[in-house]
């Protein structure tokens, strides 16, 4: 029987250990605000948690002692190929690997028991030589007490630039171990508090904050002597953070919690211990993060909505806007990179989580967009609260990763069905961006798999390849890696994936070279995967959660082209890990697994260097980007893109670890990324076009008071430039504002009519009789289009199927006409418009057979039909917005108002299936409006040409209408290249895109040999 006094110390030790309990347990209120680590997740350290429901069940805790200096090692030697295997002869549940940094060969290693309660003491084993021989550091963490025990260990700490610097925990016992020189030698120091959360001053490398969050109080205190003396900081404390902004102060921010329920922000320089220095920065808040530069908060905003708040290098806050018509009630800011924010946003605590992206900050607040709808996003007790994930992890999580080394490339678990009680794989879906979030595509599936055998898997049926993320790591089945990004290889991206409609299928390891434009099967099954050499070896090992033994390492050193076998142990071991240094620049991994029969973790040290022939010289490298002819626009941020040096794949060549990768920097061509919405305009969410805001007061378009003729001025499109955006060319002038001239009261006005088989031109003044442009070889002439810039008239010849051109500034007859296109590309053309600075010629064809609506160069190039059956039918008249620079048409059939980009993309029906739009004849636009004629009311209507509201006859008892054309100050205004005087060509000269030009010949000459134009028979 124990004595009474051993019955008062148990007693006690319980009672601790419950006081522990209950605090993790309570914990603080339910949070609704959570921030990526991104420090975690790129880190240096690694938790491997040996899995009892498998192998050896569950280890008895009594007579065993701490693990001393039992372990043994064995070298193996496969031709030049060097294997190193240490057994720890520890058999603890959960092993912490954590490497001192990159380039360093040490790392350290904490054996403990993650269970409540004391349990057995830890161990903690220290590599100097990156894992060929590991010492034994465990009777460092004597207690040095009466009892003759050791620590059990929470956790330890590095500090992120001294990296000698280490401190381990045990918050039962309030001790900390400290050293300063990677565990040669330790210091012991007893608190008065639990010291359960420790964060370093990055700067000082003997400061650092320690958090006791199991005391009542929550207190929070400061050391400047590495632990010897602490000094009070708060109490209260919710959470806390350090800013660190480049030519700024470091700022401590404390969370603090008051009696109401709701916070209180503070912020500091001195760590709380100079009141004047210290500052209110928010009050009645849920939650606050901080990430890198940027902060967040919530606050209530009702019952069941909570509002945003962000700042942004430490400017004050401003409210997140989503323009969502449901409540937000969680949020998870998945990634902040580049300046841009992505945030998760719960809406109603069932699964249905979208995807924003910041867009820019106006009065109203930070705006985000839209970026992608139904994001797997996990919410602790908040989403899915039946599932499965709610017993196996209490972090929230997002399924999105940042394809690290390239910018604005994210890959994300998209769920094609919300499911009651949870989610599962065979709901989800896997797609990825190249341009931050502006658009999302389903990854192409390989034509063929590793072994050379056709995959039949087509897009048009919903098949693609579904790569493994969070979910599928803690997913009970599977618990598979995953996906494997590196700074140190760009472009290269390894996971595990099916290919099929959705993540339910057999798993095989796929393989990126181009940043996932296209991918490969490299392997089949489960396996652990990891690249070195900054991408010149990968790695793998094949891992099965019931079956799992193995004594074979893959490898191969051309991107997975071809692959290697070597055996590094004389036995087959189960494998929990395979792992290198966090800047994966070496060529040496690191093998974590257990024996057979019963646990005892094992660390494998493989070296690779010799698989490679000779070290990479100049030749054997090559300039690089990601690109793609016909698939996804690849990614520049604020107009620049990064050019990569990269090792050719088929060189056999060692780049080593202190290889240090050029990067060359160029400008990009401008598009639509690199432009935000102007003042007055705002995004439309399903379109991403910016579209003037009606309500308010001002026109944008307005010709300016100060404006005086002779002078110009600058006429918005509705978006500006991107602040610190270097683009170049490209198609800026379709977002970049019209130079327009100032209005003069007087304007030479002048009159083209057509009659059946005519075209003539008339001057207001009277002065000058009609003048007869065309008037031989003409059939019907159906609709005409002007380019005022190189005074040319286009128009459609139903009858003959030709779209011609003719100089109206010439008086000779006829004499400077070009048929454009013929009956070799039409069938039955009917409406025209032409955009003489963009250099293109839309047309529409209402063939029974084969309707579209076209676009040409102005010299009839590159023709392309941008809709087709079944989407138009009988198209009628067509219009161009030179303002937002889209493109409207009628279709009488199908009876609607259509709308798209230059390109055809963002298609949009504006009007359709109203009996004010049928049946339409033509269409034009004007400032805000669009305006069409309808031949059976014998009425012209204007509309919003956004929104198709607002439907208004404006004109009425017009009988026979045929065509409806607008011109006005600040349409027919611009320049091109022929524009110039002299002109650059003798005859017709026409733009082109892009800023382009050609000279075209009259159809009565001939081209010669030198481009130039000469007479029949030369």
């Amino acid at each position: 029987m124990a004595s009474p006094g051993r019955l008062i110390c148990i007693f006690i030790l319980l009672a601790i250990e419950l006081l522990s309990v209950v605090a993790d347990l309570q914990g603080p209120r339910c949070k609704h605000l959570y921030v990526k680590d991104t420090e975690v997740a790129h880190g240096r350290s690694f938790i491997f948690n040996r899995d009892s429901s498998v192998e050896g069940g569950i280890i008895e805790l009594s007579n065993i002692e701490p693990q001393l200096h039992r372990f043994k090692r064995a070298s193996t030697h496969d031709g030049e190929i060097i294997s190193v295997v240490n057994s720890l002869d520890d058999s603890h549940q959960q092993l912490m690997v954590h490497w001192a940094g990159e380039g360093s060969d040490v790392f350290v290693c904490l054996a403990r028991d993650p269970t409540i309660g004391r349990g057995r003491p830890s161990s903690v084993f220290i590599s100097y030589d990156y894992g060929t021989t590991l010492e034994n550091k465990t009777h460092f963490f004597s207690l040095q007490d009466q009892s003759g025990g050791y620590a059990t260990l929470d956790k330890f700490y590095n500090h992120p630039k001294y990296n000698t610097h280490y401190v381990f925990i045990d918050s039962t016992q309030k001790v900390i171990y400290s050293t300063t020189d990677h565990g040669k030698h330790f210091e012991m120091v007893k608190l008065k508090f639990h010291p359960t959360d420790i964060s370093f001053d990055e700067e000082e490398p003997l400061t650092f904050l320690a958090y006791d969050k199991i005391d009542p109080q929550k207190k929070l205190w400061v050391t400047k002597d590495f632990g010897s003396t602490w000094t009070l900081v708060q109490e209260n404390v919710k959470a806390y953070f350090w800013s660190n902004l480049p030519g700024e102060k470091q700022h401590l921010y404390v969370e603090r919690e008051e009696p109401t329920g709701s916070s209180t922000v503070l912020s500091s320089p001195s760590y709380f211990q100079d009141e004047d220095l210290t500052k209110v920065v928010l009050k009645d808040l849920e939650d606050f993060e901080v990430r890198k530069d940027f902060m967040f908060a919530t606050k209530k905003a009702g019952e069941k909505n909570l509002d945003l708040y962000i700042s942004h290098k430490r400017k004050p806050f401003v409210k997140a806007v989503f323009h969502s018509e449901t409540n937000n009630l969680n949020y998870h800011v998945a990634e902040v990179s580049d300046g841009q924010v992505f945030v998760a946003v719960d809406h109603d605590g069932n699964g249905q989580v979208n995807l924003y992206v910041s867009d820019r900050v106006t009065e109203n607040g930070m705006l985000f967009t839209l970026s992608l709808p139904k994001i797997l996003c996990f919410f602790p007790d908040n989403t899915w609260n039946v599932s499965w994930l709610n017993g196996v992890t209490d972090k929230p999580f997002a399924d999105f990763h940042k394809v690290e080394g390239l910018r604005g490339i994210y890959i994300a678990s998209q769920i094609s069905n919300i499911s009651v009680p949870g989610v599962r794989p065979e709901d989800l879906k896997t797609v990825i961006t190249f341009d931050m979030g502006g658009k999302w595509w389903p990854l192409k599936a390989p034509k063929v798999d590793n072994e050379g055998r056709p995959i039949n898997c087509s897009m048009a049926d919903g098949c693609s390849l579904h790569l493994f993320q969070r979910f599928n790591k803690l997913y009970p089945k599977t618990r598979s890696v995953p996906i494997r990004s590196s700074k140190s290889a760009p472009g290269l991206i390894m996971a595990t994936g099916i290919i099929g409609k959705s993540l339910e299928g057999q798993p095989g390891v796929f393989l990126s070279r181009d940043a996932g434009l296209t991918w490969h099967q490299v392997l089949k099954g489960h396996h652990f995967f990891n690249f070195g050499d900054h991408g010149g070896v990968l790695v793998a090992v094949k891992y099965s959660k019931f079956l799992g033994r193995t004594r074979e390492l893959m490898y191969s050193t051309d991107e997975g082209e071809t692959w290697n076998s070597f055996e590094f142990y004389n036995d087959g071991i189960r494998i929990y890990g395979l792992i290198t240094e966090p800047g994966k620049n070496t060529t040496t991994f690191t093998i974590i697994g257990s024996v057979k029969r019963h646990h005892q973790w094992h660390l494998i040290k493989v070296d690779l260097r010799n698989a490679f022939s000779y070290p990479c010289t100049k030749d054997d490298y090559k300039y690089w980007s990601p690109s793609s002819e016909d698939g996804p626009k690849m990614p520049c941020l604020l107009g620049k893109k990064e050019v990569f040096l990269r090792r050719i794949s088929h060189s056999n060549c060692y780049n080593g670890r202190d290889f240090d990768r050029p990067v060359k920097t160029e400008n990009c061509e401008c598009d639509a990324e690199d432009f935000q919405c102007d003042h007055g305009f705002e995004r439309d969410l399903e379109f991403h076009q910016c579209i003037r805001i009606k309500s308010l007061s001002f026109d944008p378009y307005a010709v300016p008071t100060s404006c005086r003729p002779g002078q110009m001025y600058n006429r918005t499109k509705g978006y500006v430039k991107i602040p610190g955006n270097s683009c170049e060319g490209g198609y800026e002038t379709r977002f970049l504002p019209d130079l327009l001239p100032c209005p003069f009261k007087e304007k030479k006005e002048f009159i083209i009519a057509v009659q059946k088989e005519k075209i003539r031109q008339c001057f207001s003044d009277g002065k000058e009789l009609p003048e007869t442009l065309v008037a031989t070889d003409v059939g019907d002439i159906a609709d005409m289009a002007l380019d005022w810039v190189s005074n040319l008239l286009f128009f459609v010849d139903g009858w003959r199927s030709t779209i011609e051109v003719i100089r109206t500034d010439t008086n000779r007859l006829g004499w400077m006409r070009r048929t454009i296109l013929n009956s070799t590309v039409l069938r039955e053309p009917r409406g025209i418009a032409v955009h003489p600075m963009q250099g293109y010629v839309f047309w529409t064809d209402w063939s029974t057979d084969d309707a579209s609506v076209s676009r040409a160069n102005l010299d009839g190039s590159d023709v392309r039909k941008l809709f087709t059956r079944p989407l138009v039918e009988r198209p009628y008249g067509i219009a161009i917005d030179h303002i937002a620079e889209r493109i409207y048409w009628v279709d009488d059939i199908k009876q609607y108002i259509g709308s798209s980009d230059l390109d055809g993309k963002m298609f949009r029906k504006v009007i359709s299936h109203d009996g004010r739009v049928h049946p339409p004849i033509a269409v034009a636009v004007f400032k805000d409006n669009l305006y069409w004629d309808n031949r059976n009311k014998d009425a012209i209507y204007m509309a919003d040409k956004d929104l198709g509201i607002g439907i208004t006859a404006i004109a009425e008892n017009l009988p026979d209408l045929r065509d409806l054309k607008i011109f006005a100050h600040g349409i027919q205004e611009g320049e091109n290249p022929c524009s110039r005087k002299p002109s650059p060509c003798p005859y017709i000269c026409v733009g082109m895109p892009r800023g382009g030009h050609r000279c075209l010949c009259p159809d009565s000459m001939v081209e010669g040999p030198d481009g130039g134009c000469l007479c029949p028979g030369g």
